[in-house]
């Protein structure tokens, strides 16, 4: 084989330096590329989802008004007057329309004719949208020109029966451009979104929309937009080459698109590749003077190097080498100081897995019942480290106990014997019980140690002391579940609450006002809870809170000791202040200008059998008489404490004012939990 100068190989090295370089580079950058095309694709996808989110829910809330609408008596009992009023009501100020029409061609309301006008007749509808109607009781239309033919709608539309004879359709239409309003702020900055219809005419879209809504899509462009979602390239109206990500509604039916130049996409990617060229050009250049350069000294620099490697060789003297290559002089020192610098490197790496923040193990015992530790594998056991032996001299294991997944593991199937045996362990948690009773969770990996022939002669442990990490993580999650169990608490409530308020009031708006008032005040109680990080609530604070919205606080006489709620507690008491109150501002001491109300509470028992004993006595209004009917607050107020555990509630209506008396529980917080009239359901 033919040799070379060293000044050959050095421009050789450079070479074979530089290339790797840029097929790495070339690699990264197709790497680049493809990342970047997948995460365009993505975000169109992505984009298109989110807007076909943002306008179902807008068709959605068409639906709602329609469902809505559908139950009004009027159109029960055939009211078309009244009904037509209703409707109007819904869509005045809006550029909304409602319909209701039969399956033929007849209307039979319109909002967006002038009363008294005759309503002419309507297009019937086609078989396949009746049919859908039909199954699912709602459908979307396609886009349709409006009666002036200068913009476009689309309408919602539900079935509805019909107080006698076949069920009637009632319809709600908006302009397109309420669409386009709608989807604009999900566009991404660069894109283009459209919507069409399941015929692929455009429904909306964020640019042009004037000139493009209730017209057909390119047929080119419609015939890649294939099953629920995907991405594509395709060339649009004006000639540009588009991305586009698309998602098909099964709720409308309609698709939704995002579109970016592909321009835009691949313009990175020609800005990096050039940028790659320029830089590893130069690079080359650059290194190729140098080697030529330092290619001098480095032949007169090897010559001198060789020299000493053969002395050393023959056990003679090295001498150090002058030399103006600062790396071959330490090349030459390096020879003769070999034997001391092994030595120093043996220290060094004892001191290191001494110092190192991790337990270390080594067993040369095929049993591996001899193990030589460091300093933290000794202090994770419970040993002493200032009696330890140096390192380096082996001890036996202690007796511990292993758990894994909840199962016991011997000790031979611990990571250091399955490494002694060739096995490798990666990152297996283990929890040890010492002797002294202390648990501790570490995190382990273990290698054999082969020698030159690859026989095993021994084994390393590494283990981690994840305990601390452990314990954080159950924390966690009992945190977690303590919020779960709040929030699930907290929904009860409300929809016992939402549940009987609706079922007592006799009008949609009385519940309205009555269910917020009472969720305002379970708001406030839970407000206090916060404050004090749920773990209770002081009741003169609680009574305060829950008065201060609906009365002067002047008309009432409050006393009573200092008393902390559980939180259960504190929400029903919450509700309960808020139902006297406004019961008493309606009917009670606070509906004339001269009534007031004494609010007074002690505690009675000790430890296990304390109970606060609350009364409310309302003096100076209205003649009380006998009470016919119970209404849901006064069901409320019974009901409120109605358990053994919990306590118990007495009305008494005396004619002077109501007298309400509270016996609570409060020996465990857990047991006075809130009972509602309606919870059950």
């Amino acid at each position: 084989m033919p040799r070379r100068s060293a000044r050959s190989h050095l421009l050789g090295l450079i070479a074979a330096a530089v290339i790797p370089v840029w097929l790495f580079a070339a690699y990264l950058l197709v790497q680049y590329a493809v990342h970047e095309r997948s995460r365009f694709d993505q975000d169109a996808r992505q984009t298109a989802r989110q807007v076909s989110l943002v306008v179902e829910g807008e068709l959605a809330n068409l639906q709602t008004t329609l469902n809505g609408l559908s139950k009004s008596p009027a159109l029960a009992n055939g009211d078309l007057e009244t009904f037509r009023g209703e409707a109007l009501s819904l869509v005045e100020g809006t550029d909304r329309i409602i319909v209701l029409r039969d399956l033929g061609r007849n209307q039979l309301l319109n909002t967006g004719i002038g009363h008294g006008e005759v309503l002419p007749p309507v297009e019937p509808m086609p078989a396949g949208d009746l049919e859908k109607l039909r199954a699912s009781g709602i459908f979307v239309s396609d886009v349709f020109a409006s009666k002036d033919s200068k913009n476009y709608r689309i309408a919602v539309a539900i079935r509805v029966p019909a107080p006698t004879g076949e069920d009637l359709v009632l319809s709600i239409s908006i302009p397109t451009a309420r669409i386009r309003d709608v989807l604009m702020p999900a566009v991404l900055e660069g894109w283009t979104v459209g919507v069409g219809d399941r015929h692929g005419s455009y429904v909306a879209r964020s640019r042009s929309h004037q000139e493009m809504s209730g017209k057909p899509g390119l047929p080119e462009y419609l015939e890649k937009i294939v099953g629920r979602s995907g991405s594509f390239t395709s060339r649009n109206f004006e000639g540009t080459t588009l991305l586009a990500g698309y998602y098909r509604s099964s709720y409308s039916d309609w698709f939704y698109t995002a579109n970016v130049p592909l321009s835009e996409v691949q313009a990175p990617l020609w800005r990096s590749l050039a940028a790659i060229c320029g830089i590893g050009l130069l690079a080359l250049l650059v290194s190729i003077a140098l080697g030529y350069v330092v290619g001098k000294r480095f032949t007169g620099a090897t010559t001198d190097l060789a020299a000493r490697a053969e002395a050393l060789g023959q056990g003679r003297a090295v001498e150090p080498m002058s030399t103006t290559v600062a790396e071959f002089g330490a090349i030459a020192q390096a020879l003769v100081d070999a034997e001391r610098a092994i030595a120093e490197r043996r220290y060094e790496l004892e001191t290191v897995l001494e110092t190192v923040p991790a337990a270390v193990w080594f067993t040369y015992d095929p049993q591996a019942l001899q193990v030589i530790r460091n300093r933290f594998a000794a202090e994770l056991m419970g040993l002493p480290t200032d009696a330890r032996k140096s390192f380096g001299a082996p001890d036996l294991v202690i007796n511990t106990v292993a758990v894994k997944d909840g199962h016991t593991v011997s000790r031979q199937d611990r990571p250091l014997s399955r490494a002694m045996r060739g096995e490798l362990t990666d990152n297996e948690e283990f929890a040890y019980t010492l002797p002294s009773g202390v648990e501790r969770f570490l995190l382990s990996s273990a290698r054999p140690i082969r020698s030159p022939g690859g026989s095993i002669i021994g084994a390393v442990q590494i283990s981690l002391d994840i305990t601390d990490r452990r314990r954080g993580e159950e924390h966690r999650k009992l945190l977690v579940n303590e919020l779960n169990h709040r929030v699930k608490n907290t929904l009860s409530v409300v929809q016992a609450i939402a549940s009987q308020t609706i079922r007592n009031a006799t009008t949609l708006p009385e519940a309205g006002r009555v269910l917020s008032d009472r969720l305002i005040s379970l708001a406030k109680a839970h407000d206090i809870l916060t404050q004090k990080n749920w773990s209770g609530a002081d009741l003169h604070d609680l009574v305060t809170a829950s008065i201060k919205p609906h009365a002067p606080i002047e008309r009432f006489q409050i006393s009573g000791g200092k008393v902390w709620l559980p939180p259960n507690v504190a929400l029903s008491c919450a509700l309960a202040l808020h139902e006297l109150t406004t019961n008493a501002i309606k009917y009670g001491a606070l509906s004339n200008a001269n009534g007031r109300v004494s609010l007074c509470w002690k505690l009675v028992g000790q430890k296990q059998q304390r109970q606060l004993e609350l009364e409310w006595r309302e003096t100076g209004g209205p003649t009380v008489g006998p009470v016919e009917r119970k209404g849901f607050g006064t069901q409320l107020l019974e009901r409120i404490f109605d358990s053994d555990s919990a306590g118990r509630v007495v009305l008494t209506f005396e004619r002077s004012g109501l007298v309400c008396l509270f016996q609570v529980n409060l020996s465990e917080p857990n047991e006075a939990e809130a009972h509602f009239p309606g919870s059950e359901t």
